[in-house]
């Protein structure tokens, strides 16, 4: 990754990262909409950065559409089921899973991973799964239209009864 590629990915982590802060802490459905929207600019920007424009268009696009839906008037709050208690426990194993993480991140060499077929990058990822899994790429797609149409169909039949 050169120098350009590197600045781009790291200052379109911290868009994202300060849209996830966004998201997490200001008040309103509005501001929480709007710093969505930010979250999937900065990970559209990452993806590009790693030359994934595809996965970035599908990302942003993502992003958008649920920005748009928290910001929405249509928006409700979920009651939360689990206790403070439990709620701490589990920001807590959130942030060792991140030190963790960036321990790894920073410890390893991902960077210049290879695989037995080469360089690792999205291309090879995609030879990788289009040459020998196409099958199995195509199931998990179709099960994966399917899950999503079906949830949107559950939501509508739920959504009619109230």
């Amino acid at each position: 990754m050169d120098s350009l590629h590197a600045i781009g990915f790291y200052v379109s982590s911290g868009v994202l990262l300060l849209g996830g802060l966004g998201v997490a802490l200001l008040p309103g459905r509005d501001l929480r909409g709007t710093a969505l929207a930010v979250s999937g600019a900065g990970l559209a920007g990452a993806y590009v950065s790693l030359s994934a424009g595809f996965a970035a268009i599908v990302a942003l696009i993502c992003y958008l559409g649920c920005a748009a839906m928290v910001a929405g008037p249509g928006y409700r709050v979920v009651e939360g089921v689990v206790g403070p208690v439990w709620r701490q426990v589990g920001a807590i194993g959130a942030a060792a899973l991140l030190v963790v993480l960036g321990f790894a991140a920073f410890r390893g060499d991902f960077v210049h991973a290879s695989f037995s077929a080469g360089p690792f990058d999205a291309r090879a990822v995609a030879r990788l799964l289009l040459a020998h899994d196409v099958l199995a790429t195509e199931a998990v797609a179709a099960l994966a239209i399917v899950a999503a149409a079906g949830a949107v169909g559950a939501w509508r039949i739920r959504d009619r009864a109230r």
